[in-house]
């Protein structure tokens, strides 16, 4: 009996064992939770895109093969992505922006000599869809996220948000089909129309660029009315009161007060709706034509059909530098003016 007793006094004196130390750890749970996750993103994630980058600085051999041995590695996909053929980089430079011009200007004057790469042109096409979208996503959403959170009954806002949310139930792929039956000839839609001037009662709406417009506004204009929803809701229109008692009118301080205290949701929004625009592939697919196909289109071309990786690897890095400088752009100046 005075053995076990010592022995028990040295098992107390020496602390509590690895094991226990390890469970009473604040470390240990940490790691319990994060390690799976962590693991599943390295290798399904990082590793890929990782592979991807390194596919971007290789070349195509002549039977669609990725040639990336050291010899072969190089900016020639990025070149051939951004620079045209016989051209400097600050001629590929100036000639993108003078084609912005003859684009936007609505003049015959030739700014420049050359042209911008096709690739090129299809990106900056792909971003004007995606701001083309986040703005009428904007003049459509926030008046229905202002209605929902300020003027509709308290005992119907909590129906009218799943009625919102609703379209998410059915699957994406289902969506584009129904609006396909619904831009198609002689349809209900199609037909309804007709009473428009400039408008064929039961002429196709399909493949063109206003049904991918109108594809990508009806898929993502959830995505900014919810984050305007929430930022209207938290607003105190008391203010908006004082600012009336104070000699404006109802324009007045809804311009001054209440659209400044929701344009956190307005900004969150936007870039909700610009990214996945932006890179759409689904819609143009199924709803565009030849003229309306977007970066993502010749993306997944050039790791299908065309079976040139190293292009497409460079296209969909290109692609992933204006998705991050949209939201570097909005963590410097979208959240500074908010504040």
């Amino acid at each position: 009996m005075a053995s076990e007793h010592k022995s028990r006094e040295r098992d107390v004196e020496s602390g509590p064992s690895l094991r226990q130390r390890i469970r009473r750890s604040r470390w240990t749970g940490f790691a319990v939770n994060v390690t799976p996750s962590a693991f599943w993103l390295f290798v399904f994630f990082l590793v890929p895109l990782g592979v991807m980058f390194y596919y971007s600085f290789g070349q195509r051999g002549a039977f669609g093969e990725v040639l990336v041995a050291p010899k072969y590695l190089g900016l020639q996909q990025y070149r051939l992505f951004f620079v045209p053929e016989d051209a400097s980089v600050f001629q590929a430079i100036w000639w993108t922006v003078a084609w912005l011009l003859e684009a936007i200007v609505p003049t015959n004057l030739q700014f420049a000599a050359g042209e911008p790469t096709p690739y090129v042109q299809l990106t900056l096409k792909s971003i004007g869809y995606g701001l083309l979208a986040t703005l009428v996503s904007f003049a459509v959403g926030y008046p229905v996220a202002y209605y929902v959170g300020r003027i509709a009954p308290e005992e119907y806002q909590d129906l009218l948000l799943v009625l919102i949310i609703l379209p998410f139930w059915a699957s994406f792929l289902v969506r584009i089909y129904a609006i396909q039956i619904l831009l198609s000839g002689n349809s209900v839609l199609t037909n309804a129309l007709g009473f428009l001037p400039f408008y064929e009662a039961g002429q196709s709406l399909m493949n063109s660029q206003f049904a991918v417009m109108v594809g990508l506004v009806y898929i993502w204009i959830p995505f900014m009315i919810l984050p305007v929803y929430a930022s209207i809701e938290e607003i105190d229109f008391t203010l908006q009161e004082a600012a009336m008692d104070l000699g404006a009118n109802k324009l007045q301080a809804f311009r001054k007060v209440i659209f400044p205290l929701s344009m956190p949701g307005v900004v969150a929004g936007s870039l909700l709706v610009f990214i996945p625009s932006t890179g759409a592939y689904v819609i143009p697919d199924l709803l565009g034509g030849t003229n309306s196909q977007m970066i993502g289109n010749f993306i997944a071309a050039q790791f299908g059909a065309a079976g040139n990786w190293p292009l497409g690897a460079a296209g969909s890095f290109t692609l992933m530098g204006i998705m991050l400088l949209a939201i570097a752009l909005y963590q410097k100046y979208g959240s500074a003016d908010i504040a």
